[in-house]
């Protein structure tokens, strides 16, 4: 199954964990710096537009649980002290790796693919806006 990894749980980054989830994804683990681990989990099952997610989410000082899927959570700026190693896929909803240079990090740990949550404006990044350019 492929390892997916979570760099900003905001608002994007948060709807995109409970899709993932929801679609029966692995989550190797998730990375923000702003509030805890019992913050975002209160955040991930109240949203006030999409309503209670009906999911079962418990926490600890390091990570936060899913449905019964531990998912550890870190506060790292630096990308080179995550364990990226062991991911194929990042989603990244930060809203600052938005360059090729930026994100040869990921790369670099051997991160197959990412996935920007804002457009890209250099390199041969492909830019995708679901139902205009999405063929």
């Amino acid at each position: 199954m492929t390892k997916i990894a979570l760099n900003g749980l905001g608002r994007i980054g948060k709807l995109a964990l409970r899709a993932l989830l929801d679609s029966g994804a692995e989550i190797a683990f998730l990375n923000d710096c702003v509030g805890t681990p019992e913050m975002h989990a209160h955040l991930l099952e109240f949203d006030s537009v999409h309503g209670r997610w009906n999911a079962d989410i418990r926490y600890d000082d390091h990570s936060i649980t899913i449905n019964d899927q531990r998912i550890p959570i870190f506060c790292e700026k630096a990308l080179d002290r995550l364990p990226l190693g062991s991911v194929d896929v990042v989603i990244d909803c930060t809203g600052f790796y938005k360059s090729a240079q930026k994100l040869q990090g990921y790369f670099d740990a051997g991160v197959k693919k990412v996935v920007v949550s804002a457009p890209v404006k250099d390199g041969n990044a492909a830019n995708i806006v679901y139902g205009v350019n999405n063929d």
